[in-house]
């Protein structure tokens, strides 16, 4: 089993003098504007040869320089984090990945969902599309009687699912690939539901403290709001979009464990995490996930669909559970 360690290039198997191409490369990122910050974390091996960090923590002029302990709105890189809770679920005996939602969430009542099964929400091919889920909840936010919220859930995501829930599908299930944060959102719901726990304390025991990614977070404590990376106002997702995401920078979004792109972390944690699947679902002597699930997880579950994305399309989707992965 490969574990992360400290070394130089020579004991990779690394070139020393593409270490300062890979430098520069960065720093002209940020110079450039392309991106005002990154911390770069590269391994072979197991060993790690280069772990740094180019930028600004913020964009005004006196923000302190970013570091390598930095932690950073993941957005969709959230989406692995929770597919991995989900295929535990599978592992525990108390998921079907081809049982219908219903089975799990029966208030889910939109035209076609008589057919979604939960691979679909995990792989983007539910039928759901994210604006016309945004568009309903944003046009009933705070107009609707509520069920009590349950102590495990969050108030902005149970109102979020609640009025979401009859929702029609835009195509049938397994139609093709659209990529959407509400399947995921779903499933993180799914997560709580069977677990009986809140997701971040399910996230915690299972997957964060096992791992001994300490500084990854659903739901992020104030006193790691200094070393949060700020994204300058006009970066994607950093502006609301309703009342229910004031944008990644918010305090709001912080606190609320949002499963398809509201995770936080910084990059040795995330290192750790691909080694574990890496090494087929362990590391540290822990045992994850089981490499029958790892080999699901990465393995294209929908070959010869088309996939959808906001930029447009492309022939072959070729998606996992939870992960892009690379096609025939």
């Amino acid at each position: 089993m490969t574990e992360l360690r400290p070394g130089t290039p020579q004991q990779a198997g690394i070139l020393p003098e593409r270490l300062g191409v890979i430098r520069e490369r960065c720093a002209t990122w940020v110079k450039e504007g392309i991106t005002p910050s990154l911390v770069v974390l590269a391994a072979r091996r197991g060993v790690i040869f280069l772990h740094e960090a180019f930028g600004q923590l913020r964009s005004d002029p006196d923000s302190p320089p970013v570091a390598t302990d930095s932690v950073f709105a993941l957005a969709s890189l959230t989406k692995p984090l929770t597919a991995t809770l989900v295929m535990q679920l599978v592992e525990d005996g108390l998921l079907g990945l081809n049982r219908p939602i219903r089975d799990y969430i029966p208030e889910i009542s939109g035209e076609g969902t008589d057919d979604l099964l939960v691979h679909h929400l995990l792989t983007h091919t539910s039928g759901y599309r994210d604006d016309p889920v945004h568009l309903k909840v944003m046009q009933e936010w705070g107009k609707r009687d509520l069920p009590p919220c349950e102590p495990t859930n969050h108030p902005i995501l149970h109102e979020a699912a609640w009025l979401a829930r009859d929702v029609p599908l835009t195509t049938k299930p397994g139609e093709i690939m659209s990529y959407c944060n509400h399947n995921y959102e779903v499933l993180g719901e799914l997560v709580r539901r069977l677990s009986g726990r809140a997701i971040e304390d399910q996230a915690r025991e299972r997957l964060f403290d096992p791992l001994g990614m300490i500084d990854t977070y659903y739901v992020v404590p104030e006193s790691v709001d200094a070393r949060i990376v700020k994204r300058p106002s006009h970066a994607f997702m950093a502006q609301p979009i309703g009342p229910f995401f004031q944008g990644l920078d918010s305090r709001q979004v912080q606190e609320t464990p949002f499963t398809g792109s509201g995770g936080f972390s910084r990059a040795i944690d995330m290192g750790v995490f691909g080694q574990m699947l890496l090494n087929g679902g362990t590391y540290g002597g822990m045992r994850i996930l089981t490499p029958t699930s790892v080999g699901e997880m990465t393995r294209n579950q929908i070959p010869g669909l088309d996939a959808e994305y906001p930029g447009g399309k492309l022939p072959e989707a070729s998606w996992g559970f939870g992960l892009s992965v690379h096609g025939n």
